[in-house]
């Protein structure tokens, strides 16, 4: 998907992961992240945000919940993460580092709700009044109050398979009118997700039907006394996006892939964020007149389609696919017969914490290049 775009714009880290590999340092099915261009990419989005009196906080999924990279974020001066899974609650937990929203894609186990609310969170989102009644409890055992999200969805929204939850415009109405007689918990926000989408054939970023559905419930909640102080928009938070999410009425953005350079924006603009991150593979070897690499990285969404091949000072790029969707990606096919050992490296779409991947992060690729880290996909340093 950005194999063009990252060696126009980032030829160094393409090299770097070359050498790297070529020289044994390391395996295939690693991710390398330049962490100097992710800053880079931070520090405008942070600012952007600032200029248009947004909040901005991280996520950190799509490069693999790395804590080392989430400090940084925080130093800047980034509001804290949010996390959309419990796995990445207990991350952040476990690194000291600021959780701003949780729940937001997947809900805070039972369990684990104590634990959370201890430690502290800015917003916790809920789609069910379970949930809530939950919460509640639990903050008045701690004598706590705990500020909420509504997360919202109608029969018109934008939805991802796999992530169908949140409360239509009415339900919204009832379910405030429940939590108006819990005496611990502030209704203090509305999300929903997408709330903006890219679209390729006006070439930009659109907000999609889930971000009016999210003002309307905002507006009406404010009608029934409650101060609705979070305008939750996720999704292509990009530096080319935010003055709109301001003048739509959003109040927070929540910067992933653009961090890394990586929205289907970048893929064709390039106005800001540059591209940090590629995936690095090995020719294993060849069957029925093609070519394949070592796999583990493959996302159903990542749009791979180019990689380049590296032998020795040669330099070429080809085809690469993933399996069918229902197999595992033990390799990538590559069009044309490619010698063994050879490097792969590819840039896509990537949501690094669903792989099986190596995460190597990488510094001063335009002086004196070094590795500074490596992790599993998971965050853990390995």
């Amino acid at each position: 998907m950005f194999v063009d775009a990252i060696l126009e714009r980032n030829s160094e880290l393409v090299e770097y992961a070359i050498h790297l590999h070529q020289n044994g340092h390391i395996l295939p099915d690693t991710y390398v992240i330049d962490v100097d261009t992710v800053l880079n990419n931070a520090k405008m989005l942070l600012d952007e945000a600032k200029s248009n009196h947004l909040k901005c906080v991280y996520m950190s999924k799509q490069f693999g919940r790395n804590a080392q990279i989430c400090r940084k974020l925080e130093e800047m001066g980034f509001d804290g993460a949010v996390a959309v899974d419990f796995k990445e609650v207990q991350m952040i937990m476990d690194h000291q580092l600021k959780l701003y929203n949780v729940g937001h894609l997947v809900q805070i186990p039972n369990s684990m709700l104590r634990k959370v609310i201890s430690y502290g969170v800015e917003y916790i989102t809920i789609y069910s009044i379970e949930k809530a009644e939950l919460i509640d409890s639990i903050c008045k055992e701690l004598n706590k109050n705990q500020k909420i999200m509504l997360k919202v969805l109608d029969s018109q929204s934008v939805i991802y398979d796999g992530q169908q939850s949140g409360f239509s415009f009415e339900e919204s109405i009832e379910i405030a009118k429940k939590i108006q007689r819990l005496d611990n918990l502030v209704l203090a926000g509305v999300t929903s997700f997408p709330c903006l989408m890219y679209n390729a054939g006006t070439s930009k970023i659109e907000k999609t039907s889930n971000f009016d559905l999210v003002i309307r419930v905002k507006e009406a909640l404010e009608l029934m006394g409650f101060t609705i102080e979070e305008v939750n928009t996720p999704s292509s938070n990009t530096i080319s996006a935010m003055s709109n999410v301001a003048f739509w009425g959003g109040t927070t953005v929540e910067p992933g892939h653009a961090l890394t350079g990586t929205t289907p924006f970048h893929a064709k603009f390039f106005q800001g964020e540059n591209i940090a991150v590629c995936y690095v593979s090995e020719i294993s070897h060849h069957y029925n007149k093609q070519s394949y690499c070592f796999g583990g990285g493959h996302y159903r969404r990542s749009n791979m389609s180019k990689a380049i091949i590296a032998h020795k000072q040669d330099r070429l790029i080809t085809s690469i696919a993933g399996p069918a969707q229902e197999n595992i990606d033990y390799h990538f096919v590559m069009s044309g017969i490619h010698p063994i050992g050879s490097t792969v490296v590819a840039s896509f779409r990537t949501q690094i914490f669903t792989t099986r991947s190596y995460v190597v992060l990488v510094e001063n690729l335009k002086s004196n290049p070094k590795i500074i880290g490596t992790f599993d996909s998971q965050g853990r340093k390995l």
